[in-house]
């Protein structure tokens, strides 16, 4: 009889079970000159020992990702379809000296966005084609810093993009005649000249008041750029229950701040390394925030400032920072801004003007400000930052999110993203096969020392290769980590059998599997267990070819009717695949057979389709850090910082690696690792 176990997988789900775990993070390593590992960019960046962000943050400095027509793949990263798979614009502010050709290309393909630049021939140019471009129909108000320094810009910036308004410059003596046409046409009933007689002089404020007779022209400032910042919170904040703190002394952090707060309508105030001055403070009090949002490693923005702040506010000080400029922008995007945005702004990292005014543009739009430099291969996280805002969702409704598991175990390697859950997004686990091939199905008893805190297949001795108990217990494995991971609530199982489907004017014909005593049979039959959030289709296929993954996906497309929504999006492979030379090598042929279909055929959907691969793999196009890794893989034998409680992966699958599958950051055994690349193919 042949048993296909994947009935078992779908039966009556419980609610989640949590388990304790320890909760910890850990700076990122230094990377080599082999391309496996990446320098930290800058030596005015946070130093090594800065808090580590929420995800690795090393810089893309180039790793072999190339641009092509032709989709194949070994060409990589890989463009969409110019009618198809659009969810709004990546905006590059300035010329290509300070965001490349090349950069902003890859940004709009890997984001699934249309490139767009707007600069001029120096930033005041820049300032007005931004505002010419996002405030057609002028603005009732305007802001003007000097285009000399970065501070009170900054601070200006976060206020403009709440009151969608922009942000232009002027020199400090003299107001550019361009500017004075470009307010002439914006015509607001009031501008805000930003900071001191020191950075924007009495002459350009009479100049402004010559231009516009019939506007309101008030100067916001203070003694310092910390009392501008001050007045600039005094003026336009009357209540917030978060506020944003960033460096006075350098402007990298800074620049990704003014979008966050201009969602959350909070001001930004500025502080030294060392020192809250004591504008900043008078403005912390009076607003009383329950939360403070410091950005910028221990380097900028030391610890006993975050404690000062804690102190002066009686609420919370919390640090978003990465290892760099770049990372620190990328965890600002991750932190306040949800897929999918209308825009992605993208400014140059060592030059303060154009993004000055470019995060006033991006709190208008509700979109995120990303660093790159003048290179053409843009900085890693900034691809991955980019990617997460960019996901392709539906402007209402939900969508379907088909995910592909070529073995019981392998959707841990698509996790940083199945496990992101989103309310707008309809999961449908696809799992290929029931494991029966696995060479840990060899009849021996299971045996570790930690058996006592683990699932283990159950009575033992588990089953050789191809036997209904290998099924059994494979199956049985990933019934209980899914269940642990919240994968609850479908209803059982109902059993179906596909026919051939056709793809491109040929056949693909039912799959062949070897059955318990070794005969090769059909294998079209299939599990189908629906809930309210996602749904799986188990099928038992045996050893996998490319056209066997097409079929599976076809045959699980035509049950789209069975699902709460119809829309469909993404793809994502789960069956990781390295055939580099750095990094974990696995080059199994189920894998490769997923790999190779998702990378070579189009399927036409709306997203776009993606596959887990090697860190330094050349098809690597953006990466995602699994949501509480440690609640997964964290284990008694493991080092800091993984060793705790028993996790959920570790205690479903154990048995699988004697007892313990070794946690990490990057490119793990089998790719269970904490980050996690993926290639993007259509």
């Amino acid at each position: 009889m042949r048993a296909f176990i994947a009935t078992a997988v779908l039966l009556a789900l419980v609610a989640v079970a949590t388990a304790p775990v320890a909760s910890a993070t850990t700076s990122e390593p230094d990377w080599t000159d082999d391309g496996y590992f990446e320098s930290p960019s800058r030596s005015d960046d946070a130093p090594d020992d800065a808090a580590p962000p929420d995800r690795p943050s090393a810089v893309l400095d180039g790793d072999g990702v190339t641009m092509s027509s032709d989709r194949s793949l070994a060409t990589g990263l890989q463009a969409a379809p110019a009618g198809n798979r659009i969810v709004g614009s990546a905006i590059a502010a300035g010329g290509t000296a300070v965001v490349s050709g090349g950069a902003l290309t890859k940004l709009a393909s890997v984001t699934d966005r249309t490139a767009t630049r707007i600069g001029g021939a120096d930033r005041y140019a820049t300032a007005i084609g931004l505002s010419a471009t996002h405030f057609p129909d002028g603005a009732a108000e305007v802001w003007l810093a000097t285009g000399e320094n970065f501070p009170d810009g900054i601070t200006a910036s976060a206020i403009a993009g709440a009151h969608r308004g922009p942000v232009l410059l002027t020199r400090t003596a003299s107001l550019p005649a361009s500017v004075a046409a470009e307010l002439v046409r914006l015509a607001p009933t009031r501008v805000w000249v930003v900071g001191g007689t020191g950075v924007v002089s009495d002459g350009v404020v009479a100049t402004v008041r010559r231009t516009l007779p019939g506007a309101t022209v008030a100067r916001v400032a203070g003694q310092d750029r910390y009392a501008t910042a001050a007045a600039i919170a005094k003026t336009f904040v009357a209540s917030s229950d978060v506020v944003f703190v960033a460096s006075g002394q350098n402007f990298p952090d800074a620049l990704s701040t003014g979008p966050a707060a201009a969602r959350r309508k909070a001001p930004t105030l500025l502080v030294t390394a060392t020192a809250v001055p004591a504008a900043t403070e008078a403005q912390l009090r009076r607003l009383h925030p329950t939360t403070v949002y410091v950005i910028g490693g221990s380097g900028v923005v030391s610890d006993g400032v975050m404690s000062r702040i804690r102190n002066i506010t009686g609420g919370s000080a919390s640090r978003v920072s990465g290892a760099d400029r770049f990372a620190t922008a990328s965890a600002v995007a991750d932190r306040f801004f949800t897929p999918t945005t209308p825009s992605l702004i993208v400014a140059n990292a060592f030059s303060f003007a154009d993004g000055v005014t470019a995060g006033a543009v991006a709190g208008t739009l509700a979109s995120p400000l990303v660093l790159a430099d003048g290179r053409s291969t843009p900085p890693r996280v900034t691809v991955d930052a980019a990617r997460r805002v960019s996901w392709w969702l539906p402007s209402e409704g939900r969508v379907l999110r088909y995910t592909v598991v070529a073995h019981p175990d392998d959707e841990f390697s698509a996790w940083s993203l199945l496990g992101a859950r989103d309310a707008r997004r309809y999961d449908v686990i696809i799992v290929l096969t029931t494991g029966e091939s696995s060479s840990y199905c060899d009849g021996d008893p299971v045996s570790n020392q930690w058996m006592s805190q683990q699932y283990l297949p159950q009575p033992q001795p588990t089953g050789e290769q191809y036997s209904d108990r290998c099924k059994t217990h494979r199956m049985d494995s990933w019934r209980e980590f899914m269940r642990r991971a919240g994968f609850t609530g479908t209803a059982p199982p109902e059993s179906l059998v596909g026919g051939p489907q056709t793809f491109g004017g040929r056949t693909i014909p039912v799959p062949l599997a070897r059955s318990a005593s070794g005969a090769t049979v059909e294998a079209g039959s299939y599990q189908l267990s629906i809930g309210a959030d996602h749904a799986v289709v188990a099928f038992d296929m045996g050893l996998l070819t490319a056209d066997e993954v097409l079929w599976a996906i076809l045959t699980t497309r035509g049950l789209a009717e069975r699902f709460p929504t119809q829309v469909e999006g993404d793809v994502v492979g789960a069956g990781f695949y390295n055939d580099g030379s750095s990094g974990y090598s696995n080059t199994s042929a189920d894998h490769k057979a997923v790999y190779t279909l998702l990378g070579s055929v189009d399927l036409g959907l709306p997203g776009s389709q993606y596959s887990p691969v090697g860190h330094a793999q050349s098809a690597r196009a953006f990466g995602a850090t699994v949501a509480n890794y440690c609640g997964f893989m964290c284990h008694p034998a493991a080092p800091s910082p993984f060793r705790g409680s028993m996790g959920r992966f570790e205690y479903a699958y154990g048995w699988l690696a004697n007892g313990y599958w070794p946690p990490g950051e990057f490119d793990q055994r089998a790719g269970f690792s904490r980050y996690q690349s993926f290639a993007k193919w259509f």
